[in-house]
């Protein structure tokens, strides 16, 4: 996996990578309101791929938050909003946890999980209110 590995600026407009803030006893902070980064919640979920499995999304009304809870990730994606300064720009990221990265809509992305790696989805919309959604996406 190659791409982008430190909190440094992201080339496509929007893109947030930051790392996670811990917690006493043993907590992991995964988002707050204060973090400013999704201006309402949708729904949340865990995400575990298999060796070679790949999980593929373009949103076109939702920004969603990837937080990386164990292991390693990398991203792929593809800035396809047409009044953004990055349309059509590609990037790699890779992400080592602990860290979360902001994808706004219209940036489609693909991901891919080493292995025993825990991936935690957190979206601004609910997948059935997003209606460029296919009813099985």
């Amino acid at each position: 996996m190659a791409g982008l590995t430190t909190f440094d600026e992201s080339v496509i407009h929007d893109v947030l990578l930051t790392p996670l803030s811990t917690a006493p006893a043993g907590r992991q902070a995964i988002l707050a309101f204060e973090d400013h980064l999704l201006r309402r919640f949708g729904s949340a979920e865990v995400i575990r791929l298999g060796p070679g499995e790949a999980f593929r999304v373009l949103r076109e009304k939702a920004d969603e938050i990837w937080a990386l809870l164990d292991g390693a990730a990398e991203f792929l994606l593809e800035d396809t909003r047409p009044t953004s300064p990055t349309l059509g720009v590609k990037q790699a990221v890779r992400m080592d946890s602990p860290a979360r990265l902001l994808v706004p809509f219209g940036v489609q992305l693909e991901v891919r999980l080493d292995p025993k790696a825990s991936l935690l989805r957190i979206m601004s919309h609910s997948e059935r209110e997003d209606p460029s959604l296919p009813e099985n996406a």
